[in-house]
């Protein structure tokens, strides 16, 4: 009897909590699919850096970013998503705001094979680190390696270089990336919430300083500033498109992996919508033309599929594009349809919508980003324009 009893209070006593895991900060891979038009010539003054090599022999590529949680451990999410071979990873290290690097392990070894299609997490690492640290990871490719497509800002350094620090005059080459999140045990409750879009939100224009800062990373200084607990993670592809695949898979498309799967994800901040409008002007897209019916339909997916996820869903207006080089009357036409919709009947579908074209463009002349509000190819924003755009947010627009 005395066993049954014990038995009995053992089942019914409650569990250790489990650890909260939160995304501080995530990339989203992408792949080839789609049209992809004729290839940019490289612009060696790109402030991005040059763009570096598609694969690596023997080298370690480091990157660096800025958290937006803040926890005692955290862990890495590596993929091999849309790669077309396993890939070895011979050692992995992390450090904080420059520190020595810190060795990560996965199931406790120094490196793993990664399969096709596989996403891994690491194991824990004990480093404590806080909302706004710049975190580096370095990765050793000990073998030939085709690295995935998205880039960004990183360094490449020869030989296994995971146990040295990052010299701080290291040459920053656009280079792809394999790791799409660093997930934080956060030391608080802390809700995410996930800024997806395209090149907009990914923070082209931006000036590195030495980080690029597009709205979503200056809406997590304003949420730490002002003592809110809410991270903020930037899920944005250069080129995306809401509807269909080119520059990787659609929006609709990659919803599910890229924001409502985000560990810690509670909202969902969505800017997209001027490549599905703008790309059908060049030959090789004219058969995916839209109308603001398609895209209306588009966004009400996303609000569907994200409050059956659990997150409250923050749709924005789409900002001026005239200047930019697919800009036609027609297109315009479609966008100023768009953001009417988004600002009378959409606001009552989704949660909330930020007027994004208001805080950029020209009162006098709609159709167009204000002065000193464009990078230069007036589609997209300055830091001055992307700081309007974080300004436009409402702190509490996802509580």
């Amino acid at each position: 009897m005395l066993t049954v009893l014990a038995l009995t209070a053992a089942l019914l006593a409650p569990s250790p909590a489990a650890p909260d895991w939160v995304a501080g900060w995530t990339w989203a891979p992408s792949s080839n699919v789609g049209p992809s038009g004729p290839a940019s010539r490289p612009n060696p003054n790109d402030v991005r850096g040059p763009l570096g090599p598609e694969a690596v022999t023997n080298q370690t590529v480091s990157q660096t970013t800025t958290v937006s949680a803040s926890g005692e451990r955290l862990r890495l999410r590596v993929s091999n998503l849309y790669g077309g071979a396993p890939v070895v990873l011979g050692a992995v290290s992390v450090s904080i705001n420059d520190a020595a690097p810190v060795a990560v392990t996965f199931d406790g070894a120094a490196g793993l094979t990664l399969p096709v299609g596989s996403p891994r997490l690491s194991d824990p690492v004990a480093l404590p680190v806080r909302a706004l640290d710049r975190v580096t990871v370095s990765v050793f490719y000990p073998a030939r390696t085709a690295l995935p497509v998205h880039r960004l800002r990183q360094v490449v350094r020869e030989g296994d270089a995971t146990g040295l620090p990052v010299p701080a005059d290291a040459l920053r080459q656009r280079v792809r990336g394999l790791v799409t999140a660093i997930e934080i045990e956060a030391s608080a409750p802390t809700p995410v919430i996930v800024a997806m879009g395209d090149s907009i939100t990914e923070g082209t224009g931006a000036v590195p300083s030495p980080l690029v800062r597009g709205w979503p990373e200056r809406l997590s200084e304003r949420m730490v500033a002002a003592g809110r607990p809410w991270a903020v993670v930037n899920a944005g592809i250069g080129g995306n498109r809401l509807l269909h695949q080119g520059s990787g898979p659609s929006g609709l498309e990659r919803l599910d992996a890229d924001a409502l799967a985000v560990s810690g994800a509670r909202c969902l901040v969505l800017l997209e919508g001027v490549n599905d409008i703008g790309r059908p002007a060049r030959p090789e897209y004219a058969h995916e033309a839209v109308v603001a019916a398609d895209l209306i339909a588009g966004y009400r997916q996303v609000i569907a599929r994200g409050r059956a996820a659990g997150l409250n869903v923050v749709l924005t207006t789409i900002p001026p594009f005239e200047g930019a080089n697919y800009f036609t009357d027609q297109g315009e036409a479609t966008r100023q349809a768009v953001n009417a919709w988004l600002r009378s009947d959409g606001r009552n579908e989704a949660d909330t919508v930020v007027d994004f074209d208001a805080a950029v463009r020209d009162p006098d002349q709609p159709s167009r980003f204000r002065t000193g509000l464009h990078s230069g190819d007036w589609l997209h924003p300055s830091d001055a324009g992307y700081q309007s755009m974080a300004d436009a947010i409402p702190l509490d627009a996802c509580d």
